[in-house]
């Protein structure tokens, strides 16, 4: 199955986060990068050829190289949950043979487990070069994304959005075991497990979605060396920002 996404505005909240919108001249690495859509960014100022994007899914990545040839399209077979279900779990990051002045990844670690999530990144900052900055999204389950046209948080969104009526006896349980947790993960739209990854068994024709959620304080915790801004751009994610210095 192929993941085409459509999502646009990736280069915009990425160059507010770093706090940098002239990437001219960077090596840049898109980890998760789908078909590329930091370049179809009308704001973006990558050079193509010096973009490496790496994703989980072959078909994106064509999509990607049939738009900008120049740029460098690399396949990554990792395990992931819906994504990737036939994937080798614990895969490590392919030897792209350079270092990257800047990496970042977009609704990656959203969709990953937090194990994987804390494999993935100390590997992503071994790729950076002197001077270099990794960014990467994350999901406060707590956060107010758009109280002026939807009334709740994150997780409550996300629930509303899989289909469930909020108004339940068993939404609401949900939403308040999620406010009280450091992190959680969401499976199949209604399955909540908190602060664990004992998830059980579910066939790769059965798993239709994982989200995981991460509160600011955890995720500091975490990642301490990180630097932790609010969501940009009119997001829902918030950004750890890690610098090589």
């Amino acid at each position: 199955m192929t993941w085409l996404s459509t999502k646009q505005g990736q280069f915009t909240y990425f160059a507010e986060e770093i706090g940098q919108k002239d990437w001219s001249g960077k090596t840049v690495l898109d980890f998760g990068g789908n078909i590329g859509n930091m370049l179809r960014d009308p704001n973006s100022t990558i050079d193509p050829a010096l973009y490496w994007c790496l994703d989980i899914d072959r078909e994106s990545l064509d999509v990607g190289k049939a738009s900008w040839p120049e740029a460098h399209w690399v396949h990554y077979d990792r395990h992931c949950f819906f994504f990737n279900p036939t994937g080798v779990p614990n895969l490590p990051l392919p030897d792209l043979g350079r270092k990257f002045d800047v990496i970042v990844a977009y609704s990656v670690f959203p969709n990953t487990s937090r194990t994987d999530m804390l494999e993935l990144v100390p590997q992503l900052e071994r790729l950076l070069d002197n001077s270099g900055a990794l960014a990467f999204t994350f999901i406060d389950p707590n956060y107010v994304p758009w109280p002026e046209k939807f009334d709740g948080d994150n997780f409550a969104w996300r629930l509303d959005r899989e289909g469930n009526d909020l108004s339940t006896p068993e939404s609401r349980g949900m939403i308040e075991r999620a406010r009280r947790a450091d992190w959680c993960v969401l499976i199949n739209g209604n399955d909540l497990y908190i602060e664990t990854e004992n998830i059980a068994p579910v066939p790769p024709e059965q798993q239709k979605t994982s989200h995981a959620f991460h509160t600011v304080a955890y995720m500091k915790s975490l990642f301490p060396h990180a630097v932790i801004k609010p969501p940009a751009n009119g997001e829902m994610q918030h950004c750890c920002v890690i610098r090589k210095d």
